[in-house]
């Protein structure tokens, strides 16, 4: 289903290894905090921790009006151990109703809000957690690509 530019479609996705640091963050405020996160993945692989595939993905747990449970990840290409606040996580498993967001960052918001306007529309239940992976980074926000993904019931 087509909405905007947008097409929603439902995906059966497999839980896929990444380090994360799992933080509480103030509604809109993820594009100011979300650095500072990565960077301590990026460190503690820099220090041989884990080997870092390199795309980034952001996980959102919970919500409540104020903050957000946001794990900042980068996915892995093995096991490791925790290394302080960087954990051994995996993206949620499960179907999935997601789309495809090209361009700038600052019009994510409407992705999610074609996956929750497709959800309403087919009667589909979210079942907890959204994830946003995104591609390889261009300074060219025309060539941005960022996945986003909603576990449904």
């Amino acid at each position: 289903m087509s909405l905007g530019h947008y097409e929603v479609r439902e995906a059966i996705v497999a839980a896929r290894p990444v380090a994360g640091v799992r933080a509480q963050v103030p509604r809109g405020r993820v594009a100011q905090e979300f650095g500072r996160h990565l960077n301590q993945v990026y460190a503690a692989a820099r220090a041989g921790a884990m080997v870092l595939d390199g795309q980034n993905i952001f996980i959102y747990r919970d919500a409540t009006d104020d903050q957000l449970t946001v794990d900042f990840c980068v996915g892995v290409k093995g096991p490791f151990a925790a290394v302080g606040v960087v954990l051994p996580l995996e993206t949620p498993r499960g179907v999935a109703a997601m789309t495809t967001h090209h361009g700038d960052y600052g019009g994510l918001g409407q992705a999610n809000a074609a996956i929750l306007a497709w959800c309403r529309a087919h009667d589909r239940a979210q079942a907890g957690p959204s994830w946003e992976v995104y591609g390889h980074w261009h300074a060219d926000p025309a060539q941005l690509r960022t996945d986003v993904y909603y576990l449904l019931q």
